[in-house]
């Protein structure tokens, strides 16, 4: 069998494929949702009095049992552009005719898809969200750990005015808190059964159709769905939520390479990559993926939603489009939260180098710190262009900003004092908390 995409790639395995997530999303894992979808709709209709109850224990029992490799059901996929006419056939195989006859009884092949679909990915977010706490939990503990840590902070790549380090990072974590916060909200939308039939009415279930839909959605735990057979919002909404998720850690994966740059050293990985030529880099590996897979999937959700156009009441192309897209999405994201909690595992902050880096120039960086505390001594206006002043003489030459000021308006500015309020100053304090309670009761 040959390997196409990365995902899937022996020689990538290590780098951008997930073997637990593949388990669950795979070949095998899709057949045999597939395959349970069909022994519970013959058990709900069963329950419904539509079809013999000792037929529907019997389908039920033999889809529970059926092995079926995908190569069996790939010629009748490549036949029909869906594996479910393939599958109801082995299954109608496995058993008596008077039995069989009953299998798929009033049901379409995008019913038992797309309910196979939503099962393989409420186990997959189950995944999800267990590596999605452990990025949370590791964050908060390296936030608390720095809440007393100065650095600079930086807009458009350039030192601004120094910040707490802790604080940089409860605002990485905080957007994934709100991805926790949504993962729960969609999940009623998306954990819903597909029973509605040919096109969408579910007619040859007769006047027992909504009784068997409600009854198949109990025995799967899943919401009664309706007919959703062109309205994908829901998948679209997931879609939607891995691309933000990759995002998150993507904008984060971003911030690590340039504070691991050799010329800013703030941070380091102990599981770096080596180069061949060079033996003494020690590239970010853990960061490249993130940023890359934040911009795959950034790419693929569009596809999505050029998905939902859809003609009457099936399409064939948007439905294969969904096929295309969505399933590289999500093992793209339960590689980039693999990787975001390796990463964290291995992440070293050096603050020393921090606090180097604050003293570049001259201690310029302190500008508005020392702006604001001369604006208690003289009109603000005065004090802005004192200080600008200073800034060009200290950037010019070798003198710190703060003997500057003083030998122009006499005023000794304290760094230790400046340094503190900038580290706890402000609303810095109560967004910190704030942020950290919500991951503590998350």
């Amino acid at each position: 069998m040959f390997s196409i995409s990365p995902f899937d790639s022996a020689l990538f395995r290590e780098l951008l494929s997930d073997a637990e997530a593949a388990r669950l999303l795979g070949d095998e894992a899709r057949i045999a949702a597939m395959l349970r979808v069909e022994g519970e709709l013959a058990l709900a209709q069963a329950d419904c009095d539509l079809i013999p109850g000792e037929a529907a224990t019997a389908i039920a029992r033999a889809a529970a049992e059926l092995t079926l490799p995908a190569i069996k059901l790939a010629s009748g996929t490549g036949a029909a552009g869906v594996p479910v006419p393939a599958l109801v056939k082995a299954l109608k195989q496995a058993l008596p005719a008077e039995q069989a006859r009953w299998v798929h009884f009033g049901a379409t092949s995008q019913d038992i898809v797309d309910t196979a679909l939503v099962l393989n990915c409420r186990e997959l977010l189950t995944l999800f969200e267990q590596r999605l706490a452990g990025v949370v939990e590791r964050l908060a503990g390296l936030a608390h750990a720095h809440r007393h840590t100065l650095t600079a902070g930086r807009t458009r790549t350039q030192q601004a005015v120094p910040m707490n380090f802790g604080f940089k990072v409860a605002n990485w974590l905080a957007p994934l808190l709100r991805q926790q916060e949504r993962l729960q909200q969609l999940k009623p939308r998306l954990f819903k059964v597909q029973l509605a039939g040919a096109v969408g009415t579910l007619a040859a279930m007769g006047e027992r159709a909504p009784a068997i839909a409600e009854r198949l959605a109990e025995r799967l735990e899943l919401a009664p769905g309706r007919n959703w057979h062109t309205q994908r919002d829901s998948l679209v909404e997931l879609a939607g939520w891995l691309s933000i998720t990759t995002g998150v850690l993507g904008k984060i994966g971003q911030d690590w390479l340039w504070l691991s740059q050799t010329e800013v050293g703030e941070v380091t990985f102990t599981n770096g990559g080596g180069s061949s030529t060079m033996p003494q880099k020690c590239n970010p590996v853990n960061a490249e993926i993130l940023v890359a897979l934040a911009r795959h999937n950034a790419g693929q959700v569009g596809q999505l939603h050029q998905a939902m156009i859809q003609e009457h009441e099936r399409s064939g192309s948007a439905w294969t489009q969904e096929w295309l897209t969505l399933p590289p999405m999500l093992i793209g994201t339960a590689v980039a939260l693999h990787h975001a909690r390796d990463a964290l595992d291995h992440l070293v902050v050096n603050t020393a180098r921090m606090q180097a880096n604050l003293g570049l120039y001259n201690g310029v960086i302190f500008a508005e710190a020392a702006t604001f505390a001369l604006a208690k001594q003289m009109p603000r206006d005065q004090a802005a262009d004192l200080v600008k002043a200073a800034c060009q003489q200290a950037l010019n030459g070798d003198q710190h900003l703060f003997a500057l000021i003083q030998e122009r308006c006499g005023v000794e500015l304290q760094l230790d004092e400046l340094q503190q309020h900038l580290l706890d100053g402000g609303a810095t304090s109560a967004w910190f908390d704030d942020i950290l309670n919500t991951a503590e009761h998350s």
